[in-house]
């Protein structure tokens, strides 16, 4: 029975003890109770900042959804020849459509004069077709060597220029 009552803690001990740990139970519900008021307000952070965030995309949205209208001009861009290497200098937008009906959720029917294609575009595909008014200045920016002038414009009693180069070799 001696051996028993040695393996015991005494009551000091227990007293102890049960001092720690009562400590440490308040310390953690101390902390737990400061972490519940910093989750709400990380919360009320988050739902502040996801409805501005949803404010923005919707105003952008709103402006893109209805970017294009019944008998609109646009231009298709051809997908497949972005992922092609072999037609590299090729258009990548096709046609002068027209936009026939307007869709849900940014897609459209097209129309090619009377003929209405059976595929759906998405806006993503398309853009706007701004013609122009004037097609020399069309030509003069693309850069081709097309005359402007018609020969019969160039006076036919000009002289040649003659240009004469000097040999880069030379000291002076």
């Amino acid at each position: 029975m001696s051996k028993n009552l040695c393996l015991r803690p005494t009551i000091h001990k227990q007293m102890d003890l049960w001092n720690v740990l009562t400590e440490h139970y308040q310390r953690a519900y101390t902390l737990l109770s400061i972490l519940e008021g910093k989750q709400r307000i990380a919360t009320t952070y988050i739902e502040h900042s996801q409805a501005q965030q949803k404010e923005r995309h919707d105003d952008k949205l709103s402006s893109v959804i209805n970017k294009f209208k019944i008998g609109n001009k646009v231009l298709l861009h051809r997908t497949k020849a972005e992922k092609q290497w072999s037609g590299k200098f090729e258009n990548k937008w096709d046609g002068l459509f027209f936009i026939h009906e307007v869709l849900g959720n940014g897609s459209y029917k097209l129309r090619l004069d009377d003929k209405i294609l059976a595929k759906v575009a998405h806006r993503d595909r398309l853009k706007h077709y701004h013609s122009r008014s004037n097609p020399e200045s069309l030509i003069s920016q693309i850069g081709t060597h097309s005359p402007l002038v018609s020969p019969k414009d160039i006076p036919r009693n000009l002289e040649p220029i003659v240009v004469i180069e000097q040999p880069s070799n030379l000291n002076t």
